[in-house]
């Protein structure tokens, strides 16, 4: 009889979104993928079959949702994941201390209380994870096991003491002077303290900016207190960490790990020679891209139903659609011609999600990069759907599933912090879940925190390029043109026509009363659109009956409006 262990770790999307800079969201992806590929690792030396994910000697993009053929217990499972863990804290501590021109440090555990009293580190090391597991006699059963388990909650939380991260406000200030028995809880930091606390992020800031340190060579000396003041007073250091930024013991680590030297230490996956992080001055905004396959889960249920009499071929197809899956988060990562030169990444890419991002790139000169206009970021994602073309025809093929992807995609003002538009990245993605899948959620993000959003169809989000403006002009025109902004179609006519019926409550999108009229709402989409027809078809079941009401249609016209003028304006 055989028997199959299930895995996860949590938690995963608070991990990458409590992040500030791009390098944290890489730092963040690359020690999920680490250590999902240390538990996978350890199943195999254990001489266990892992069922998914495909490809499991590829440490880049790996899942942390495991299956395997055997039991894989959950002691081991734990014991894993915390060694391997607590190893990556540890070499950014020693790091930190061989290099930081500090006296004392407070934070760790000395010598004397191992195994009595852990310190800041080891509490990290020990506490930071939940390990989820599921066992059972069939693939169906263990994956059953472990959603149920997951109800039963495997989390410590931490107390600190002292002044709070100021990215997320809840986890400590990663400091020399962290954990200090003589300071009291709840006390905030002296002025002794806040001088000392300033000194180690200026000193961390200076050495973080030489390249000496990256490949860990001999190390300069650390200038003087007052020379790092004037050191930062050029706003063109302190790139890589800025000394008021304040974080926590995770959220350096997060940082740490990009560095080459402690990437190749840790055998942790290295960022590429050419990254740059976002360059984020007024005016500049950016793209970012946050994609799920749908009911991924209920596909692998369904695999794990099927087959019951024949266990060879059941797990065939379970490694084989991770394996697709995983192939193609693998390929979509490293294309080159994936984005506009110099205007884009994808942070991480595990084949049923994905993240990624638009923007202008940080320069080591004076000049300026070339913004990320809107009109390029919507041609871009009017492209993505292609990407996953080949993937759902191989997956329909071989294994006779429907395969698609819905995505959240924000365009953001250069003020919105970055893990504001990681939430709503994810917000947008669930919307666009939530109204029926296959489908794409575009919210513009403006620096006051206020959102526009609009909902479509993979299949119909061709729309927006079909706008012909009160002067004739289309989307082919301006393509034709050279791409000229002053031959792209006027939104403004659509627009204020639109805001002018609102306010003379034709468009009645505020109306509660059920009785809604929406012919002159269609009139107008039929005027700019000339696909009323369409609309309409598109909106009806098989028997011509519609399947939404007057208002919802209202609002997608509004939400439709909204975005183009946003994205494909030319004013």
């Amino acid at each position: 009889m055989s028997e199959y262990t299930a895995v996860s770790f949590a938690p995963v999307q608070s991990f990458i979104e409590k992040s500030r800079k791009l390098r944290d969201l890489y730092g963040a992806s690359l020690i999920l993928s680490f250590l999902s590929y240390k538990l996978v690792q350890e199943a195999l030396c254990l001489g266990l079959e892992v069922i998914s994910p495909g490809l499991p000697t590829d440490q880049k993009g790996m899942p942390n949702r495991i299956l395997i053929r055997g039991k894989f217990e959950r002691n081991d499972v734990q014991k894993t994941l915390l060694k391997e863990w607590q190893q990556v804290l540890n070499i950014c501590r020693v790091w930190l201390e061989e290099n930081l021109g500090l006296e004392t440090y407070s934070w760790s555990q000395p010598e004397d209380q191992k195994g009595k009293q852990k310190g800041e580190w080891e509490r990290w090391g020990s506490y930071t994870w939940e390990v989820f597991w599921g066992y059972g006699e069939s693939v169906k059963a263990a994956m059953e096991d472990l959603e149920t388990r997951k109800l039963k909650r495997d989390w410590i939380a931490i107390n600190w003491v002292g002044e709070s991260s100021s990215l997320t406000g809840t986890d400590a200030i990663a400091w020399h002077q962290l954990g200090k028995e003589s300071k009291e809880p709840g006390r905030s930091l002296n002025e002794t303290e806040q001088r000392e606390l300033k000194r180690f992020y200026y000193q961390l800031a200076w050495i973080l900016d030489k390249p000496y340190s990256r490949n860990h060579r001999v190390r300069e000396s650390i200038p003087s207190d007052e020379e790092l003041e004037k050191y930062f007073q050029n706003e063109d250091n302190g790139k890589f960490i800025a000394p008021n930024e304040k974080l926590s013991i995770p959220e350096l680590v997060k940082r740490l790990v990009t560095l080459p030297y402690l990437a190749r230490k840790i055998v942790i996956e290295e960022l590429d020679e050419g990254f740059k992080d976002i360059f984020r001055d007024a005016g500049y905004w950016t793209g970012w891209f946050m994609g799920d396959g749908d009911k991924v889960g209920d596909k692998l249920k369904e695999l794990a139903s099927r087959h019951e009499d024949d266990q060879e071929k059941q797990e065939h197809e379970l490694k084989r659609f991770t394996e697709l899956i995983r192939q193609w988060g693998k390929d979509f990562q490293a294309k080159q011609d994936l984005f506009p030169e110099g205007k884009g990444r994808v942070i991480y890419a595990g084949g049923d999600d994905f993240l990624g991002v638009l923007y202008s790139e940080e320069t080591k000169t004076q000049e300026k990069p070339e913004k990320v206009k809107p009109i390029e970021a919507l041609q871009w994602l009017l492209t993505l759907e292609n990407r996953w073309k080949d993937l759902q025809k191989d997956i329909e093929q071989e294994l006779g599933l429907d395969f698609t992807y819905s995505v959240g995609f924000v365009w953001a003002g250069h003020q919105v912090p970055q893990r504001d538009i990681l939430q709503h990245c994810r917000d947008a993605e669930q919307r666009a879940k939530s109204l029926e899948r296959n489908r794409v959620t575009i919210r513009v993000v403006f620096n006051s925190g206020q959102y526009v959003e609009w909902t479509c169809p993979w299949d119909y989000l061709h729309i927006l390029k079909n706008y012909r403006d009160r002067d004739g002009k289309t989307y082919s025109e301006w393509e034709c043109q050279g791409q000229d902004s002053k031959y792209l179609p006027n939104w403004n006519h659509i627009y204020s026509d639109w805001a002018h019926l609102k306010a003379r409550h034709a468009i009645p999108l505020k109306d509660k009363s059920g009785n809604v009229d929406d012919r002159i709402a269609l009139a107008l989409f039929d005027l700019y659109f000339g696909e009323r027809a369409e609309l309409l078809q598109r909106t009806c079941n098989d028997s011509g009956k519609s399947v939404i009401d007057e208002k919802t249609l209202i609002e997608w016209i509004d939400g439709l409006i909204n975005i183009g003028w946003q994205l494909c304006s030319n004013s």
